[in-house]
């Protein structure tokens, strides 16, 4: 007797296995990972945002060019609603709840695409356990909004049920999801032009059509339109966005950046990735709009340089590939022993790698909760040193929640400038905050990820109790109590 996994007959019951399977994976690191670098960030605009809604969002009350306010203010909604709940889970549950809600979306949207209800699942299920997938959906960044957007955008323009109808709300939601990330949206049009090449090209000459696909361009004039206002167009699209694309370091700089960025998600993806490659090889025919699909991996090979994140939206492809090249031999689904045994196995490994990969990134981050913890309600701070915002991100969100206003000094230097006089560097910034032996950009932290420079917050603080050191060293506080010392992190109490 062969052996043959059969899986229940409604849909429903696919989609709840799914949605448990969702559930499992997300809950725990949304729990207990600490907040990690841009999620601290932008825990800070989301308070402000809470506070006053902004055209533009704001940073220390600066406006800032990174992305568009409309994802600060959905959080900003939830962080109203959640305050009871504990910091991760209140800036992490709507990345939460958009995942929950793409389940659906995607198999129904796979469904429409060509794939068996068999392939379907088992593409979901793929995705659901890849790291590059389980990260934004349990983390407070952009991304998971922005995929919920872009598939359901997609699924209204591959399912005929809904009528010419479909064309309009697939533009809406394209035209918001550029408002949660810029012009990775542009992916939406080009998917559609693709699909409707394979399947219906008499919809290409359609006007109703033609019109959707303006969404994404009117919502990038219109939002440099509103960039324009404060003078940061240029600096949102020239140097964050081209960022991205094109390293400050040269040639050698650009190959780094490429290998690095191939790197993390290959490594992230563990097996996966591998399966995907032969599912291509064997089966680009018999797809070809998710052929497509999957080499649009270039765009994120291009721009996701140490961000497996930035792979989420072709993500679904390497899935569907990867199910492929094991689910289908010689033209038919064979969902024997051994497609059971070795999906099984490598499921068991992949959730292996995710949590060595979890366990690796709390190690490295943990200590900015806890000093930020412990600086929680402390006046006359000064935090001096290298990027660390979740020190910054706990105390002052600490404080929020208990309706402390306190004021807090942070000059934030370049890795590349703590070189071997980096103690005398910052030396000068722990004898006198408003030093003017070295240039600073002062008030402002719109170009931190842009600019090899100092960066100095506004204060009223005129002395210090505490100073914060991270990734330096100082002589001037040689008398000081050291009350924390972890990770490069260091809390001085001087009186």
């Amino acid at each position: 007797m062969v052996f043959t996994l059969r899986l229940p007959e409604k849909e429903s019951t696919l989609l709840l296995i799914l949605a448990l399977v969702y559930l499992l994976s997300r809950l725990p690191p949304m729990v207990l990972m600490p907040l990690v670098q841009d999620e601290a960030v932008y825990s800070m605009m989301i308070g402000e945002q809470a506070s006053h809604f902004t055209m533009i969002p704001t940073w220390f009350g600066y406006p800032m060019s990174w992305k568009p306010a409309p994802f600060f203010w959905a959080y900003a909604v939830f962080y109203k609603l959640l305050s009871g709940l504990p910091l991760e889970v209140i800036f992490r549950f709507p990345s939460f709840l958009f995942g929950l809600l793409t389940v659906p979306v995607l198999f129904h949207l796979l469904r429409n695409l060509g794939a068996s209800r068999n392939l379907a699942f088992f593409s979901v299920l793929i995705f659901l356990l890849s790291y590059p997938s389980v990260y934004p959906n349990a983390t407070l960044l952009t991304d998971s909004l922005l995929f919920l957007l872009m598939s359901s955008s997609l699924y209204l323009y591959t399912d005929k049920r809904f009528g010419d109808f479909r064309f309009a709300g697939a533009a809406a939601l394209v035209f918001a999801a550029f408002f949660i990330k810029l012009f990775i949206a542009f992916m939406v049009p080009l998917l559609a032009v693709a699909y409707f090449y394979q399947a219906d090209r008499k919809t290409l000459r359609r006007p109703v059509f033609l019109l959707s696909l303006l969404a994404v361009p009117l919502a990038f004039i219109l939002q440099t339109w509103i960039l324009q206002s404060s003078g940061l167009a240029e600096e949102a699209y020239l140097s964050d966005v081209g960022g991205h694309l094109v390293s400050k370091a040269g040639l050698l700089g650009q190959l780094q950046q490429l290998v690095g960025s191939l790197n993390v998600f290959v490594s992230s993806c563990g097996i996966w990735f591998a399966l995907s490659l032969f599912g291509v090889w064997k089966h680009w025919k018999e797809n070809k709009f998710m052929t497509f699909w999957y080499a649009l991996l270039i765009l994120p090979v291009l721009t996701g340089f140490f961000m497996p994140w930035y792979y989420l939206p072709v993500m679904p492809a390497v899935a569907y590939f990867t199910a492929t090249a094991l689910l289908v031999w010689n033209g038919k689904e064979k969902p024997d022993a051994f497609f059971t045994i070795f999906f099984s196995l490598a499921l068991f490994f992949t959730v292996v790698l995710t949590i060595g990969l979890y366990l690796d990134v709390y190690g490295d981050f943990v200590s900015q909760k806890e000093a930020g913890l412990l600086l929680a309600g402390k006046e006359n701070v000064a935090i001096i040193g290298t990027y660390a915002p979740g020190i910054l991100a706990y105390k002052i969100t600490t404080e929020k929640r208990e309706n402390l206003d306190i004021d807090v000094g942070w000059v934030l230097i370049h890795p590349a400038m703590l070189s071997a006089n980096s103690t005398e560097l910052v030396d000068d910034f722990v004898l006198d905050y408003r030093s003017e032996k070295h240039s600073t950009i002062d008030g402002s932290f719109s170009k931190i990820f842009m600019e090899e420079a100092i960066f100095r917050k506004d204060t009223n603080i005129t002395q210090f109790d505490y100073f914060v050191l991270v990734g330096s060293n100082t002589t001037a506080l040689q008398n000081a109590t050291v009350l924390y010392n972890q990770s490069s992190i260091v809390i001085y109490k001087v009186r």
